[in-house]
């Protein structure tokens, strides 16, 4: 564990050091700009957000695309490694289950594990929409571009899209024979090999092929004092393979398929303590050591993916027919211990064994652009289906068995179109009409001692349906070429849905939909012959109906459960700045502020349930208990929680980003620093008890790369967390066990070579 690496640290530090002594040398280009009359630029970043490749500047959306040298950093594994790069954006791992990614954007999260959870903030890969939470922490490798949409995308991108949107794009067959081999060696035993082989065209240039893959191992960062096992640790095999088929000039066909198998053990949770005896027997290690947690056996999670992605378009001079067509199947059996004790044994022992099917196809028309009138036409339509089997071990002797599946369907119209209606003035109307409909199975068991108890098992089929429509209008103003000024109306939609880990009738559901409305201004810049970029946006967003997780009364033990909880409003401003002073030199600073606030929340939450006298903040009625319909003498009390921190919303966030070039006769040395800053904030948002809060913090990652001229080779010194932070991922509170924390990796070097052929 924690195996230092010395003659890494010591290229990093040399590097910095060359970095800030090394003279002026002759213009060359930087890794963000591009070559003009031998001065760099600030290149142009094409976007996909409308459904048409465009500007990225001339898009009246906040945006941020992160190409593939950043999604690809040396020592960037997932997803979270691009957290504290956009503002109002936080990428993390949910804690409680290893392949469960948390994102936030602009202060709305959605975390939760379990499949008919639908997420707020929606995942297309390759244009194909990914339906379920877990399994979606995205390897990066063999990246394009991946771009983080800001605000509801509820005309082009549909349902589940109320917050953002993450929308990647991985890399397609080259024209040109070619490949890439990648090997990185880094502390707490990663080992990674990535590789690309390109075909070029052929087939009389009417074909090209390519074949990715990423293989990696990870030894972790902490230990379960109980079983000696390293804990954090994940193993990873990921294949992808294109085809890219023009039959003729005007028809073009792509079709991808991947797959992904990961296996990951731990979490290693640390528990606070909440002054029980059962926290008190505890080994002294994992009460005292963040890094050490005691489980009576190794938690896990063994995740399987793969998909099929096929595009087709056709193009003719007055517009382009687009197909996209997506497969998508995931299965994960998951074991945790959820309560982070080892007495009673067992308890709160959850398994999760997981299979699920995706189904999509999207046809639309995209106008010709150039016009007075431009616009974006289709009709949409997608099925899931899933089965979970959940046994939970509460505590010795009961058991809990449920068999749960679902069948979602979903269809949709959209449309969307842009006006020049007069010189430097455009308008933009679009709207998207859809139709949600789920069928839900359960059937709950529980036994005593190996005893069925039929009060509290239950079985039930449910169906419901829900549709919304969610317009956006957008104005733009374009002063000069360089100067884009927008403002937006724009809305969203989330359907609503059944509660996978209710075990009573009481606790299944449906819930209702959710819905915001936002309202968005801005201004993106670039200035100073395209050697600065100024973006910058205000917004406010009003989400009612808030779908959210309440502690609820279950068969055998308090469980969280989804219910809509209320009103919240978020509102803020966003600063992206990028400059090249030299054509050595490039300097990104990022900034946000974020006012996120519930408005109306009355529930009971805690789940401690009591005789129903009244208590302190009371906003309703004492409700009486059911479970399966029968009384069980206790009652729950709505209180009023419009004081609790929304989850996962720091008020500030922001990111400097340093990078320095220095040629030499045969090589380039490139540098890197970044600081990322976040500010306090709540990462459970269920309670304001100061355990659930990660503290603010300034990380600092770095690298130091020597790279020849045309690329064709690096080597690289990367550092992570160089100032070796204790940083909180997330926490979680299962009924009523004690607060769990989850933590980050500490402060890890490593190095990286790379050769293109």
């Amino acid at each position: 564990m924690n195996t230092k690496m010395p003659v890494a640290a010591s290229l990093f530090v040399l590097g910095t050091l060359l970095s800030l002594t090394a003279p002026p040398a002759s213009a060359q280009e930087t890794g963000s700009a591009g070559e003009t009359d031998d001065e760099a630029r600030l290149s142009t970043v094409t976007v996909t957000t409308q459904k048409r490749e465009q500007n990225l500047q001339d898009v009246p959306i906040v945006i941020t695309a992160f190409t593939s040298e950043t999604a690809e950093a040396p020592g960037a594994v997932d997803l979270v490694a691009l957290n504290g790069l956009s503002p109002n954006v936080v990428l993390q791992t949910q804690g409680l289950v290893p392949n469960v990614p948390m994102i936030s954007i602009r202060g709305i999260s959605h975390s939760d594990p379990d499949p008919n959870s639908d997420p707020k903030i929606s995942t297309i890969i390759d244009g194909v929409y990914v339906p379920f939470t877990a399994g979606t922490m995205l390897d990066l490798f063999d990246i394009e571009r991946i771009e983080v949409i800001k605000g509801p995308q509820g005309t082009l991108f549909g349902k589940n899209n109320l917050a953002g949107t993450l929308n990647v794009i991985t890399s397609r067959p080259a024209d040109e024979f070619g490949g890439e081999i990648r090997v990185t060696l880094g502390e707490n035993e990663l080992h990674q090999l990535r590789a690309k082989l390109n075909t070029g065209r052929f087939a009389d240039g009417k074909m090209a092929a390519k074949l990715a893959m990423n293989i990696r191992e990870y030894g972790g960062y902490s230990t379960n004092v109980i079983t000696g096992s390293d804990l954090n640790t994940n193993e990873v095999a990921a294949f992808r393979g294109a085809l890219t088929f023009d039959p003729f000039p005007d028809l073009t066909s792509t079709i991808t398929v991947d797959t992904i198998s990961e296996d990951a053990v731990g979490p290693a949770g640390h528990v606070v303590n909440d002054g029980s005896a059962a926290y008190m027997l505890l080994p002294v290690e994992a009460r005292e050591d963040i890094r050490v947690a005691a489980y009576n056996f190794d938690p896990y999670v063994n995740t399987d993916s793969s998909g099929v992605a096929w595009e087709t378009s056709w193009s003719q001079d007055y517009g382009t027919f687009t197909s996209v067509i997506g497969y998508r199947n995931i299965s994960y059996i998951n074991q945790g211990d959820f309560d982070g004790l080892t007495v009673p044994e067992p308890g709160l022992n959850v398994t999760r064994d997981f299979e699920s099917d995706a189904y999509s196809g999207e046809f639309r028309f995209a106008s010709s652009t150039g016009t007075a009138f431009d616009y974006v036409v289709g009709v949409y339509a997608s099925l899931d289906d899933f089965t979970q089997v959940n046994t939970v071990r509460p505590a010795p002797p009961v058991l809990s068995l449920s068999t749960i599946s679902q069948e979602a369907r979903s269809y949709a119209v959209f449309a969307q179109g842009d006006w020049n209606f007069a010189e430097k003035w455009i308008l933009t109307l679009g709207g998207r009409y859809t139709q949600d409909e789920k069928d839900y199975e359960i059937d709950a068991d529980v036994f005593v001692g190996g005893t069925f108890v039929p009060p509290s098992s239950f079985a039930d089929t449910l169906s419901n349906s829900w549709n919304n429509f969610t317009p956006r209008i957008a104005l733009q103003y374009s002063p000069s070429d360089n100067v884009n000024l927008y403002g937006s109306v724009a809305t969203g939609y989330k359907g609503g849905g059944f509660n996978s880990r209710g075990t009573v009738r009481e606790s299944i559901g449906p819930y209702d939909e959710e819905t915001v409305t936002a309202y968005e201004i801005g201004m993106k810049s670039d200035l100073f012959d395209n050697t600065m970029r100024l973006n910058l946006a205000a917004f406010l967003n009003e989400y009612k109906d808030f779908q959210g997780s309440v502690t609820s009364q279950g068969a055998v033990r308090a469980e969280n459960t989804t219910r809509n909880i209320g009103d919240i409003e978020t509102s803020g401003i966003e600063v992206e700045w990028q400059w090249l002073p030299t054509d050595q030199l490039s300097i990104g600073v990022n900034f946000a502020y974020l006012d996120a606030k519930i408005t109306d929340f009355c529930a009971d939450v805690d789940g401690a349930f009591t005789d129903g006298s009244p208590e302190p903040n009371q906003c309703g009625p004492a409700e009486e208990v059911l479970v399966n319909g029968v009384p069980i003498g206790v009652f729950a009390v709505p209180i009023d929680n419009s004081g609790l921190d929304l989850a996962n919303a720091p008020p500030y966030s922001g990111s400097v980003l340093i990078d320095y070039n220095i040629p030499l006769s045969f090589a380039d040395i490139r540098t890197h620093v970044d600081f990322r800053y976040t500010d306090e904030y709540n990462t459970w948002g269920r309670s304001n008890d100061p355990a659930f809060y990660r503290d603010s913090v300034i990380l600092m990652n770095g690298s130091v790369t020597l790279a020849a001229k045309d690329d064709q080779w690096r080597l690289v010194a990367y550092g992570r967390n160089l100032t070796d932070q204790d940083v909180i991922s997330g926490s979680a509170k299962a009924g009523t066990a004690p607060i769990i924390q989850y933590y980050q990796p500490p402060r890890e070097f490593g190095v990286e070579v790379s050769f293109k052929f």
